[in-house]
């Protein structure tokens, strides 16, 4: 029986038989590029506060970021069209270590990222390389000595400057870094990117997260 002389429905079946894969494999690639476009264009986006950039770190298999939400609880921005988003940065895959790094680069230029987290080493070498902003243009001299005085201040040197100047915060202290499974709040300190325009509105962020 030629395909002309089937009902309807046995072309159809006949259709499906033969052609189920690139049929699926269309309806798939149609979805996501329907959700990429929603996405990318037509879903509104809130406008960024502050991007957190976290090093070495990443989230456990399976587990939802309860960090961010806080945050922006916090900052009262949950119901504004503003918000405070985090990033993860790490591999345990050396080849795509370099990718890693090249996102974290992209994002630092953009804005996308204005706060940084990590050890104390990856510190040191972000502020001697001139990356971080001197903590004096965010907080009061009076505040900073509060901050020294609890032992929380790094300061280091850069390449060009060998002045030690106050450039991170450590987050010993902070409870809501423990809403990240695993995050040795105690080895790790926050600073500002010293590109950034705005310090006053990654210091709201600095406040919540050192305290």
């Amino acid at each position: 029986m030629k395909f002309k002389d089937l009902s309807f429905f046995q072309k159809i079946d006949h259709i499906w038989e033969y052609y189920r894969v690139p049929i699926l494999g269309t309806i798939l690639f149609g979805f996501i590029i329907i959700t990429w476009f929603y996405n990318a264009k037509l879903r509104p986006h809130k406008e960024l506060m502050a991007g957190v950039g976290i090093l070495n770190y990443a989230l456990p298999d399976f587990t939802e970021d309860s960090l961010a939400p806080e945050i922006n609880e916090r900052l009262g921005l949950t119901s504004t069209n503003r918000e405070v988003r985090l990033e993860y940065f790490y591999t345990d895959d050396q080849e795509a270590g370099s990718d890693i790094v090249a996102k974290l680069g992209a994002m630092l230029l953009s804005g996308d990222v204005t706060i940084l987290v990590m050890d104390k080493t990856l510190m040191e070498a972000y502020a001697y390389e001139d990356y971080l902003m001197d903590l004096s243009l965010v907080y009061t001299d009076e505040e900073l000595a509060s901050l020294e005085e609890q032992g929380l201040i790094l300061k280091f040197y850069t390449e060009t400057d060998p002045t030690s100047k106050a450039y991170a915060i450590s987050l010993a202290n902070s409870q809501l870094m423990t809403l990240l499974p695993g995050f040795d709040a105690k080895e790790n300190y926050i600073a500002v990117f010293g590109a950034n325009e705005t310090p006053e509105e990654q210091k709201k962020v600095l406040d919540l997260l050192i305290n």
